[in-house]
């Protein structure tokens, strides 16, 4: 037999550098699929921020209108944000999910120190007056001024003027 067609095997195993193109590509995959979770999670605050500020403005200017008119905001543990808003004492329009579960939902009351987080057991009633706008007392509660929707990361605040019952949403 002749040596000369003998195939060498190459047993050495693998180098460095694929070590470190695979890596590297792990890494780029793990950093796009994490950015893009992130980023997903986020406009759910956005969004469920903006409908509740939708919501409420609606409210507001049916109030206006000489109609009575409160919203309530309610979530079960680890469930979506509801907004089911009433009219003349009357459902107006469907229960309406707002918000995606895993959103934290923090409720402040004018002159009432730290906040309510919404829960199961305590919905949130926003009435506002039929003269002017602004946010009423309801129930011996003190009326809403901020509502805080987070995820954790990001915050989407809905600042609720009591005196003219303007509704404004900010990220912070």
């Amino acid at each position: 037999m002749d040596k000369k067609n003998i195939k060498k095997i190459d047993n050495r195993g693998i180098s460095l550098i694929e070590i470190i193109i695979v890596l590297a590509i792990i890494s780029i995959i793990g950093a796009v699929t994490f950015l893009s979770t992130t980023v997903a999670t986020d406009k759910q605050v956005n969004s469920c921020g903006l409908k509740i500020g939708s919501s409420l403005e609606q409210t507001r200017n049916l109030t206006m209108g000489k109609q009575s008119g409160y919203i309530v905001l309610s979530q079960a543990p680890g469930d979506s944000v509801y907004v089911q808003m009433y009219v003349d004492g009357q459902p107006y329009g469907d229960l309406v999910a707002v918000g995606k579960p895993g959103l934290t939902v923090d409720i402040t009351y004018d002159g009432v120190a730290g906040t309510t987080t919404l829960s199961s057991v305590s919905s949130v009633q926003i009435e506002f007056d039929r003269g002017n706008g602004s946010v009423k007392t309801t129930g011996g509660a003190a009326p809403v001024v901020n509502i805080a929707v987070t995820n954790g990361r990001r915050t989407m605040n809905v600042k609720i003027d009591k005196f003219t019952g303007r509704v404004e949403t900010s990220l912070s």
